[in-house]
């Protein structure tokens, strides 16, 4: 099995701790979160993973080389910054599976990737995007079905719904982790430089794709702020 891992970004929010390294090598637990990342792929059975690179790139490359990983592990440089639609996209050549896992490296959680991928296989879509019950700024627009029908943006008071909702409507946040199908979704891709997954799913599905919500029952940080990095330290403690 395939999967990403979208590890680009500058990581301002956890400054000072990005000043020198990459949000990817910073320390949880006593590793690097990138290694944290990377084990649970190896243990779902993910042993072929592609890495996005952008902000101290050379230190992400250096990790892995140096590193003996039971797997093989590509690292891509994005010579300028792509966003997490555009980073998926530039990697997506080296995928020839037919579907493979997106994980952000700024989330630490206790998902069963191999439930999201079988769940992802089972309904047949495009893209299978895990979701959370939780406040955010960005909400996600599902219907009674689980389909992806759009987003609501709190803090711009924009809401732009793609597709219908079938019955009552629920809005949930994206947790950065999803399944994708390469050849479902390869021909939604952008011509401009940086763009966001969240835009190419919208289109996805505003031309008759299927994009669903996944909901398990998840512990889940999103490690981008140095309280947010304290509350996964706790976590991985308990």
């Amino acid at each position: 099995m395939q999967g990403m891992i979208l590890a680009a970004g500058y990581g301002t929010r956890l400054k000072p701790l990005t000043d020198s390294i990459p949000k990817a090598l910073v320390p949880l637990s006593g590793k690097p979160v990138l290694e944290h990342i990377i084990g649970k792929f190896i243990y779902y059975g993910i042993d072929e993973i592609i890495i996005n690179a952008h902000y101290f790139a050379e230190q992400i490359e250096n990790f892995i080389s140096g590193s003996d990983f039971e797997a093989d592990i590509k690292v891509i440089n994005e010579k300028v910054i792509l966003g997490t639609g555009g980073g998926v996209f530039n990697m997506l050549s080296e995928i020839t599976d037919d579907d493979f896992i997106v994980y952000n490296t700024d989330v630490i959680c206790d998902i069963d990737l191999e439930k999201l991928m079988g769940y992802h296989k089972k309904n047949e879509a495009a893209a299978t995007m895990v979701m959370q019950d939780r406040d955010t700024f960005n909400q996600v627009i599902i219907d009674s079905e689980g389909d992806f029908c759009g987003l609501n943006l709190v803090k711009k008071g924009i809401r732009n719904i793609v597709k219908e909702p079938a019955g009552n409507s629920s809005l949930l946040a994206f947790c950065g982790i999803h399944a994708v199908n390469k050849k479902k979704i390869e021909r939604f891709g952008q011509d401009k430089t940086e763009y966001s997954i969240i835009d190419v799913y919208l289109n996805a599905v505003r031309s008759g794709a299927k994009v669903i919500s996944y909901q398990p029952e998840l512990n889940w940080y999103d490690i981008g702020t140095v309280e947010k990095l304290k509350e996964a330290e706790e976590y991985l403690r308990s």
